[in-house]
């Protein structure tokens, strides 16, 4: 019943993970209607939005509304939320790396997480690394390769590093937040095997 309650309550959670689309979709429509610098400024601007919101409540001790205290987990009660750090990660990925890549790290901490949160809490018995769980993460591993595979046809030697890259950042993260480190850490693995693929002429 416990784990019932548990399960509950992180599929109430990452419901709200799919603010990463917002982020995504939006970038996206930005940067076609006008250029690649407005929509990174406007990434910027959701950012400083998303800091004041957070000053309020963390230097003002405001709590949240009950329904939206619960997808805070406890480490962020009292530390930004993951909501930042996915912003700050676009920013970045978008300013640094190929579009392509940085849509499939994304892609990677919104699906891939998702599912490999919800199958290790529900199905996942043993224990990988602090509460991580084998099922959650061959789930979220093969999730990932989905995502590749749809987004990046015919670059699987692109697309395979970048998934499991993403799912062993998500498996080692715990004090650092994985909305910053799953898509920063693919998309530079998959930066490097472009440019490689590139020098070899392939």
């Amino acid at each position: 019943m416990a784990n019932l309650s548990r399960f509950h309550r992180e599929l109430f959670r990452k419901l709200f993970h799919l603010f990463g689309l917002v982020i995504v979709f939006g970038y996206s429509a930005v940067a076609l209607v006008f250029d690649k610098q407005i929509a990174l400024l406007s990434l910027t601007g959701l950012l400083l939005v998303l800091m004041e919101i957070e000053y309020v409540r963390l230097e003002h001790d405001i709590e949240l509304p009950l329904q939206f205290g619960k997808i805070l987990r406890k480490h962020e009660r009292d530390r930004v939320t993951g909501a930042i750090w996915l912003t700050a990660a676009s920013i970045i990925s978008f300013s640094v790396f190929d579009y392509g890549i940085a849509l499939l790290s994304f892609f990677f901490v919104i699906f891939g997480d998702m599912f490999a949160s919800l199958f290790g809490i529900a199905f996942g018995r043993r224990k990988i690394f602090r509460g991580k769980t084998w099922v959650g993460f061959f789930a979220g591993l093969i999730v990932n390769v989905l995502c590749g595979f749809f987004l990046m046809p015919g670059e699987p030697f692109v697309y395979l590093p970048m998934a499991l890259t993403a799912s062993f950042v998500e498996v080692l993260t715990s004090k650092l937040d994985d909305n910053f480190t799953v898509p920063l850490f693919s998309g530079f693995v998959g930066f490097v095997m472009v440019s490689a693929l590139r020098v070899i002429g392939v």
